[in-house]
């Protein structure tokens, strides 16, 4: 299995350098970082290994947007649900400070799963008036997984940064439609517009997504400020496919 606990610090890090000036004592917070996630690993396994079992297709996925949902709540968001339909939105407000925004993906994929896990999905969804066997197979499901624990640990250190957390899960990633659903639907006015944003996808490492629009491509290698835009790019890496 991927490792979750490499993929979580690579996320953590790429958030550290949105106040890097500030961050002097990087062993001390990578340090308070591993034991975050070492007290919180074998729940958050569980949450990926139950999310695996039960995927959902694109605008179909009320079960998990409800599960993400309510992992927000109980860290103390205030959590937004159906923007763009399926999709979540959390907010945590910590004192002044850029509006850092963190996404992950909802659905999972029309397939037959072969893998044989014990938690391996036996799921399936009405697709185009048919029902089809439904598996995560993009790493969606680590992607959700890895998102909670970020905000879990980026909770715990609350006292080491100030600014808004702005976590997104976005619904119909893989079949087109989820982004533009979520922006028609307010997620830029109704909400903060933020001034960084990051996301895992599909490649070695860490990787952060570009908001300026629904279609925008995550860009390569960089981190940067603008106030009238999101910009930033892969931790490390190739630079992966384009955000739907």
């Amino acid at each position: 299995m991927i490792s979750l606990k490499s993929r979580w610090w690579l996320a953590i890090a790429s958030l550290a350098l949105v106040h890097s000036a500030e961050a002097a004592d990087l062993a001390g917070s990578k340090a308070a970082i591993e034991r975050s996630l070492d007290a919180e690993y074998a729940r958050i396994e569980a949450l990926y290994k139950d999310i695996h079992a039960h995927p959902e297709l694109g605008f179909q996925e009320t079960r998990t947007a409800q599960k993400l949902a309510a992992e927000l709540s109980a860290l103390g968001f205030e959590v937004t649900d159906g923007v763009g339909r399926t999709g979540v939105v959390g907010l945590f407000r910590n004192g002044p400070g850029p509006t850092v925004m963190v996404r992950t993906e909802l659905d999972a994929l029309p397939l037959l799963e072969k893998t044989g896990l014990s938690y391996a999905s036996t799921a399936k969804q009405t697709l185009r008036g048919e029902q089809t066997p439904v598996m995560h197979a993009c790493g969606h499901d680590i992607h959700m997984a890895v998102w909670v624990a970020v905000a879990k640990v980026l909770l715990d250190m609350k006292d080491h940064w100030s600014g808004t957390l702005m976590f997104v899960a976005q619904a119909a990633e893989e079949g087109g439609g989820g982004a533009k659903a979520m922006v028609a639907d307010g997620l830029f006015t109704r909400f903060p517009k933020p001034d960084y944003g990051f996301a895992l996808h599909v490649g070695p490492g860490a990787s952060a997504m570009s908001s300026t629009s629904p279609a925008s491509s995550i860009r390569p290698p960089t981190v940067s400020r603008s106030p009238s835009s999101a910009r930033a790019g892969t931790a490390r890496g190739r630079t992966p496919r384009s955000t739907r």
